[in-house]
């Protein structure tokens, strides 16, 4: 209950702070161990997933980047982020000095679905912040991602990832508890996202051959927006556990540097993100 409640004046704290988006440091925020349960490493409270769309030649995209960085020192593990290269500025171009390509057929699938077409840009837990669009502005993210902290999760979630030296063999664990009765379906997915990727990119008209591009979404095994995972009523305290096995194959990967997302979210039309948790790839021999 204590966790609950540092949590909760966290978010308020870090709400005033944001009602203008400015952030500014030391202002930061740290998780504390729920323990109600004690050593489950379950996460009982709503973390909210950021699902930023960007591009290599987008020279507004690094202030995304930035405001993204301000905003984790504040939230902490609170806030999911993934970045999504897709769209017109995402694509590579060797002649111009951007021969790197993020893009995935799920990031293009998601830019597609979402309609944007202005950039940076970001959707936060898929949700209709203002009742009309998908797409929040970067002026608007502080505030958009405060009010979806403030909201309940019906999930409480663990994950794991552990990977195979020697054969690049992932494997995903993921356990659920349901906090309350669940009546609607739930989709469960996961992206493979890779961190601190040296490339090029275009920074407010300057050309920066070595930028480092955080949270790459890298593959979406389970597509853009998951599978089905709940389908009937559940009744509180059910847990549901799921494994999931995916190959290391692309040897660029710098495998030190991956993470797996996973996220629990309405299915279409809705897309609402109900819960996610970020877990970085542990590696070791079997």
């Amino acid at each position: 209950m204590r966790a609950r409640v540092i949590h909760l004046l966290s978010i308020l704290i870090a709400s005033w702070l944001l009602s203008c988006d400015v952030i500014t440091p030391p202002y930061t925020r740290t998780v504390v161990q729920d323990t109600t349960q004690p050593d489950t490493g379950m996460a009982r409270y709503h973390k909210v997933l950021i699902e930023e769309f960007t591009g290599v030649q987008c020279t507004n995209c690094p202030i995304g980047h930035r405001k993204l960085a301000d905003l984790a020192m504040v939230y902490g593990d609170s806030i999911v982020i993934v970045s999504i290269h897709a769209g017109e500025f995402a694509r590579p171009n060797a002649s111009k000095g951007y021969p790197t390509d993020f893009r995935t057929p799920a990031g293009e699938e998601l830019n597609t679905r979402f309609r944007v077409f202005a950039y940076p840009a970001a959707v936060i837990d898929r949700s209709k912040i203002d009742g009309t669009s998908f797409v929040v502005g970067v002026q608007n993210w502080g505030s958009a991602i405060a009010r979806q902290l403030r909201a309940s999760t019906p999930i409480a979630i663990e994950t794991h990832a552990f990977a195979d030296t020697l054969s690049g063999q992932l494997a995903i664990r993921v356990r659920l508890q349901s906090l309350a009765a669940i009546e609607y379906p739930l989709n469960i997915g996961y992206y493979i996202v890779e961190d601190s990727v040296v490339a090029p990119q275009l920074d407010n008209g300057t050309y920066v051959p070595d930028y480092i591009h955080r949270h790459v979404l890298r593959d979406a095994p389970l597509g853009a927006y998951g599978k089905p995972l709940i389908t009937s009523q559940t009744p509180a305290g059910t847990t549901i556990t799921r494994t999931y096995t995916y190959t290391l194959r692309d040897v660029t990967w710098n495998r030190r540097q991956l993470e797996v997302v996973v996220f629990i979210a309405r299915p279409e039309p809705d897309y609402t993100v109900v819960q996610c948790q970020k877990s970085h790839v542990a590696f070791g021999q079997k």
